[in-house]
């Protein structure tokens, strides 16, 4: 609507354009043709904890306010598509919730079976079944070992399913050291996600509910690393650090080479230039955290304590 009165508004020869009979009659003939698919760019979602999140539409140029779903101790844990997932990250959580705040629909998950408080939690959509599945890995509740004097933790990975409406056990639990802060990704039907320090890389497979975690050795030097998936190919960003000082030096782009295969390696492929990266680093201490997301061949970089993108 705002494209076509701003088109109108050009000039009158323009604006005749959208009373004419030819107008009329071609846009008849696409509301009648059932395959015909509207296809629009992907918009960049900012989750926040107030009222409203906010999303960044690439072809209006503009952000657009959209209001958060009104649960009580629940935040936005995952999401895919126009599909948000809420839960709780830091009390025992079993209830999950499944939100389109597009459409304002709200549906409540059955509990998971073993997974209490969650550590990783993540989505991915089907497009072609119109399904998605929800991954979410974490602990059971400790339980206190009389010869340690220490609490002991089981860890779990549950799927959940939207066409079979259940959660499923995963074949085996990803190790407790690997647990990252990073969000992680979908790539090709698999989940990978950074591990914590020293940095590595682990990945899921849905199908078979197993984590293996990669042969591929990290940058030298790379600090606060990030996933991103971009046209199916896997995208690392991060900080290379000097090792001498601690000085934050460059920010880099690395992509993961031959997948498919037993030789697997990061390759670099491009560095911010440095007038951007002085400017987006100028209020950021070192050890930020960097957030990354991928839109096709869109790549958006940001941090938490700058309000730089």
């Amino acid at each position: 609507v705002v494209s076509t009165v701003q088109f109108r508004s050009v000039c009158t020869k323009w604006k005749s354009l959208f009373v004419s009979d030819a107008y009329w009659r071609k846009r008849y003939r696409m509301d009648q043709d059932q395959d015909q698919e509207v296809k629009r760019d992907a918009w960049f979602f900012l989750c926040t904890t107030g009222q409203f999140s906010c999303a960044f539409d690439f072809e209006m140029d503009r952000w657009h306010k959209i209001p958060n779903p009104a649960i009580p101790r629940t935040s936005i844990i995952a999401a895919a598509g126009s599909i948000l997932c809420l839960g709780n990250l830091v009390a025992d959580c079993k209830i999950l919730y499944i939100c389109n705040p597009i459409k304002k629909t709200l549906m409540q998950l059955p509990p998971t079976s073993r997974v209490q408080l969650i550590h990783k939690a993540t989505m991915c959509l089907n497009k072609d079944a119109q399904s998605y599945k929800i991954v979410v890995a974490g602990e059971e509740n400790s339980i206190m070992s009389a010869l340690m004097n220490s609490r002991v933790y089981r860890l779990y990975t549950e799927i959940y399913d939207s066409i079979a409406g259940y959660w499923r056990m995963a074949g085996n639990p990803l190790p407790h050291a690997k647990f990252g802060s990073d969000p992680g990704v979908w790539c090709n039907g698999l989940f990978y996600s950074i591990t914590e320090m020293p940095y590595g890389v682990v990945r899921f497979d849905p199908e078979n509910g197993v984590w293996t975690e990669l042969d591929a050795a990290m940058p030298c030097y790379i600090s606060t690393p990030s996933l991103a998936e971009s046209n199916g190919r896997l995208i690392m960003i991060g900080r290379v650090v000097n090792n001498l000082n601690k000085a934050t030096e460059k920010i880099l782009i690395w992509e993961l080479q031959n997948m498919d295969s037993d030789i697997i390696a990061w390759t670099e492929l491009q560095q911010m230039p440095h007038c951007i990266y002085s400017e987006f680093m100028a209020t950021v201490k070192s050890y930020s955290p960097l957030v990354c997301s991928a839109i096709g061949d869109w790549l958006c970089i940001a941090t938490h304590l700058s309000p730089r993108t």
